[in-house]
């Protein structure tokens, strides 16, 4: 199974994708980050929270590794070469469960690299004002470890989905389609905070109680439930699968 996993790995390693992905996160935490601070005035960015805000934009890599996940499940469906994959390993369910891993691990990474875009970027503006810096206090570098775990989370559900559409361009569409229409809509109802995307951003918030979020502990659970769900299925339908 590790043999599989850095195979997995190797794959994602030897594509642009991640280096495009990267540069993503570095040019969107940059510019967001900087015209966030710029804008916010003093009696605003004093206060803890809003400071807090500003350096969760590195959550935006749980959205990224999302995207990655579905290219690791669905990639190897568009060009042609999971056959040889499945040849190697005929098992499928391994193969599965070693692109889990491999998308989860380079989820991890991504949020690392967004972390390490956005801190500094964040605290040079800040230190900037005439406000009290609050970066380096208990309740962000809180959230800064719990970003990796929703891109992980998010890593693995992206490529459940991929394995189970088996196109990566519609997985995509559909994932950002939910999170932007989908979602919103079900806060109509009063029960988005069970849906994928406000159950990872329960993860993200690591407890600092968003009204419309699940606190941390039930958020964690549901965001695995359903990475649980999209990686069984995918599993399911990558061994009902005719890649003949």
């Amino acid at each position: 199974m590790i043999r599989l996993a850095r195979a997995e790995l190797l794959k994602i390693r030897t594509t642009r994708l991640p280096l495009w992905l990267a540069l993503l996160i570095l040019g969107l935490s940059a510019f967001v980050v900087s015209i966030t601070v710029a804008s916010t005035d003093t009696l605003s960015l004093v206060n803890r929270s809003q400071q807090r805000s500003i350096v969760q934009f590195a959550a935006v890599s749980a959205l990224v590794s999302a995207i990655l996940g579905i290219v690791v499940g669905a990639g190897e469906y568009v060009h042609g070469t999971i056959n040889h994959t499945f040849l190697v390993t005929p098992r499928r369910e391994r193969v599965v469960v070693a692109k889990l891993f491999a998308a989860a691990i380079a989820g991890v990474a991504l949020a690392a690299f967004a972390e390490l875009v956005c801190w500094p970027i964040a605290a040079a503006w800040i230190s900037s004002r005439p406000v009290p810096f609050e970066l380096a206090t208990h309740p962000i570098l809180t959230t800064y470890l719990a970003i990796p775990v929703a891109a992980a989370l998010s890593g693995a559900i992206g490529v459940g989905l991929g394995i189970l559409l088996r196109r990566q361009t519609a997985a995509i569409v559909l994932t950002l389609i939910w999170l932007l229409v989908a979602e919103p809509v079900l806060a109509l109802s009063g029960v988005q905070r069970f849906a994928p995307g406000h159950a990872i951003a329960s993860v993200v918030d690591a407890g600092s109680h968003g009204g419309d979020l699940l606190d941390f502990g039930p958020g964690l659970l549901v965001a695995l439930g359903y990475a649980a769900l999209f990686a069984g299925a995918g599993t399911v339908a990558a061994m009902r699968s005719d890649v003949t």
